[in-house]
């Protein structure tokens, strides 16, 4: 038997198992859609045929099914319904033999054999099914083969040409099958693939298959046997097993080693992966990495995920590494490790605690074995409650640096930061009624310690005129206390100084808006194309002065005004900085909605009559018109494009500008982004940035794609990171191979490069990957 014809058999991308079990239906239309029973017998014998008959199908029915679905061994139970089909059926008295012939179609319970010939033996028990034998069940499985027998109950028998689907990708073919206590299928000189084949190009090899002598298939324990078995890729054996199991198609999870990753950096040396998979349940598993390198140590890594019954779930991923190398290097020590995680339980339908968890032993370990490029880790344990529009939280925050520039002691503790919201279900005079508490501590080993506490009232009352025009007025106050205690020096029991400031805060906001749409009619516009224009008006007045002297600010450092806040009446990112003042605000919105998404535009100033004494000079909130900001949306299913600018028309430069846009083809995608951010905005410690990335990945042929990231610094004119590689990815089977270069020095750690080698073998009906 040629077992690569009867896999493609099965169906793949060019032929698939429904279109040939259409093919073996009878036509509607047919004379004889309904035969009836006709033997040389009266109706007493014609009515015991029928019985007998049914009876049969029955059971081979249920059988078939069982062998396709993995079950347990069947039990007989008569069906509700039988609808027979077939072109003959005879009784034979004399010799105790049914015979269906002839485009044979029996169907039960959404169970399906059909075959050339069907015939039930009452002497022997045996139930013969020949020529073109196929058997579906309700969840679409199909088996084949040219005969089947089936003896001893209907749980033992013998198939000739066997085939089957196993799930929807698992694909199994044999010269000869063996059915055995109702649990076993014997496959004998097998084959074995869950990649898809194409029936019009009979010379193809699949991506991957495996070849044995012997393939068990334990529908009990869900579990494939292959004895004497070859591994072939594209046709050419590359590894010889005499035994070895795997979980079948039906399994989701399964116990066992994933491929493993393969690769050299200048950091590491060359490197191997090798995971191995626990699962403990439907909702938990964990993943076991051993990280082997030749110059920088021994690795063990792990993965920890559960999701609960209840609700939420954890997600934990340590780290350790022993290297002996490391003690001649500089900030490296022998013994490393880190840890990265988030978790969450509900404690009642509204009431929830968790954390989350960034930490390393020290601040090149991440970097160095390429488990995070982050250089500013935040750790968190939190609760919080939510009661209709109302929520309440606390949460304490630990940061670690693992920047040279940064002094862990001056970094703050969060202990703790606690705030409500109180939003009324019911209109308070017509409008929106908010209010909000909050207190918030941080304690520092040297330098400021804070102690803040506020509480605001905040009204909101929007109004639409018969004309569609849309007013809104909005009055708030606010008021906050501090207590600030500064370190004259870092020694234990120096001096400091300790002051009180508390001040009072206000504003009160009128706003106008007036929404124009239109549909849009031009060769140059897809139909049905809609136009809405919007301008808008605001006037702010607030209370000024609300940046004392010695009032620190430590959660609005990186801000500046742009079409994200222009329209906030109080545009700060926190609490710390007040930006009253009065002012008024122009800008215009326009969005073009169409069939495949939409275009969205803004463009507006912001002028001030008064000065706010205490802001920053580099926040221009002083100068009596600010600088031009606007934004620049497009949303569509394969493309995406965010741009925002603060342009200066004093000096006719864009001060800030940002670019993101995403684009797809197909399988093909290209990511590009670019980020001028003055000095306000970005982080002190870093100044000004300007920089450019790409990330592309392009399908070149086929299943052929390459891939490449690079990063350049703008501002200083240097490369940071760049990298590609070619990827291979079909319906069975992914592989990767790229090469990354990092051309900055972290700390003590040089600029490397790195070439990583990866494949896995996707396998069972998820497509996953292994």
């Amino acid at each position: 038997m040629n077992l690569r014809g009867a896999l493609r058999k099965l169906g793949g991308a060019c032929t698939r198992s429904e279109k040939f079990l259409e093919t073996h239906r009878p036509h509607p239309t047919r004379a004889n859609r309904f035969q009836r029973f006709v033997t040389a017998r009266g109706a007493r014998k014609r009515r015991s045929a029928k019985s007998r008959f049914s009876f049969l199908v029955s059971r081979f029915t249920v059988f078939g099914v069982a062998i396709l679905t993995g079950g347990a061994a069947p039990v007989f139970a008569p069906p509700k319904e039988l609808f027979l089909q077939a072109d003959q059926v005879t009784y034979d008295a004399t010799k105790g033999i049914v015979t269906a012939q002839g485009h044979v179609e029996i169907s039960s319970n959404d169970r399906t054999l059909i075959a050339d010939q069907v015939s039930y033996d009452e002497n022997t028990d045996v139930v013969t099914a020949s020529g073109n034998v196929s058997i579906q069940d309700a969840a679409g499985d199909v088996a084949y083969a040219n005969s089947v027998e089936l003896t001893r109950d209907y749980r033992e028998g013998a198939l000739q040409g066997f085939s089957a689907l196993l799930g929807q990708k698992g694909r199994l073919a044999g010269n000869s099958a063996e059915r055995r206590e109702g649990r076993f299928t014997i496959a004998n000189g097998a084959v074995y693939t869950p990649c898809e084949l194409c029936a019009e190009d009979g010379n193809a090899s699949p991506t991957w298959e495996i070849r044995a002598a012997r393939v068990v298939h334990d529908e009990l324990e869900k579990k494939v046997y292959f004895e004497d078995a070859s591994v072939e890729f594209l046709g050419i054996p590359v590894l010889w097993l005499p035994i070895f199991s795997q979980a079948d198609p039906t399994v989701r999870y399964q116990n066992g080693f994933l491929l493993p990753d393969v690769g050299d950096t200048g950091l590491l040396g060359p490197f191997i992966k090798l995971p191995y998979y626990f699962n403990f349940s439907d909702s938990a598993d964990v993943t076991v990495e051993p990280f082997l390198t030749v110059t920088a140590g021994q690795s063990l890594q792990g993965e920890y995920r559960e999701r609960f019954a209840s609700g939420g779930g954890l997600w934990v991923q340590p780290y350790l590494t022993y290297d002996d190398h490391a003690r001649d290097q500089p900030g490296q020590a022998t013994w490393m490790s880190g840890l990265f995680g988030q978790g969450w339980i509900p404690l009642a339908d509204d009431w929830r605690v968790g954390f989350d968890a960034q930490l390393s032993s020290n601040q090149t370990y991440l970097h160095r074995y390429d488990i995070s490029n982050t250089d500013r880790l935040t750790n968190d344990v939190y609760s919080d409650v939510v009661d209709g529009r109302s929520r309440g939280e606390i949460i304490s925050y630990y940061f670690q640096s693992l920047r040279a520039t940064d002094f862990q002691s001056e970094i703050p503790l969060v202990l703790p930061s606690l705030s409500y919201t109180y939003i009324p279900e019911d209109r308070i005079f017509g409008g929106r009624l908010k209010v909000d508490a909050s207190t918030l501590y941080l304690d520092r080993g040297s330098g400021t310690d804070t102690l803040r506490g506020s509480s605001d009232v905040d009204w909101l009352f929007p109004y639409t005129t018969s004309n569609g025009q849309v007013l809104t007025a909005e009055a708030f106050t606010r008021a906050d206390a501090y207590y600030v205690q500064d370190a004259l020096a870092e020694t234990p029991g120096a001096p400091s100084n300790a002051e009180t400031i508390t001040r009072g805060l206000a504003y009160a906001m009128l706003e106008w808006r007036w929404p124009f749409a239109r549909d849009v009619n031009s060769r140059f516009i897809p139909d049905e194309t809609a136009l809405v224009v919007e301008p808008i008006a605001q006037f702010v007045t607030a209370t000024t002065g609300g940046n004392p002297k010695g009032l620190p600010d430590e959660d609005s450092i990186a801000y500046s005004l742009s079409a994200t806040n222009l329209l906030e009446p109080n545009p700060s990112p926190g609490l710390d900085l007040w930006t009253g003042g009065t002012r008024a605000t122009f800008a215009l919105r326009s969005t073009a909605l169409m069939p495949g998404g939409q275009i969205t535009g803004m463009l507006g100033e912001q002028y001030r009559f008064t000065t706010q004494p205490g802001l920053p000079p580099a926040l221009q909130l002083n100068n009596n018109a600010s600088n031009v900001v606007g934004r620049i949306t497009a949303d569509f299913a394969n493309f995406e494009l965010t741009h925002q600018f603060s342009w200066d028309p004093r000096t006719a430069t864009i001060e800030q500008n940002e670019l993101y846009v995403t684009a797809r083809f197909g399988l093909s995608n290209i990511q590009l982004s670019y980020v001028k951010l003055p000095p306000s905005v970005a982080d002190p410690s870093l100044g000004q940035q300007e920089q450019i990335n790409l990330n592309a990945t392009v399908i070149l042929y086929r299943n052929w794609g390459v891939f490449g990231i690079a990063q350049r610094d703008l501002a200083n004119g240097r490369m940071l990171e760049a990298g590609f590689g070619l990827t291979y990815d079909n319906d069975c089977f992914v592989a990767a191979l790229g090469f990354n270069r990092r051309y900055t020095t972290i700390l003590n750690l040089p600029p490397s490069s790195s070439i990583v080698f990866h494949i896995g073998l996707k396998t069972g009906s998820n497509g996953a990957v292994h």
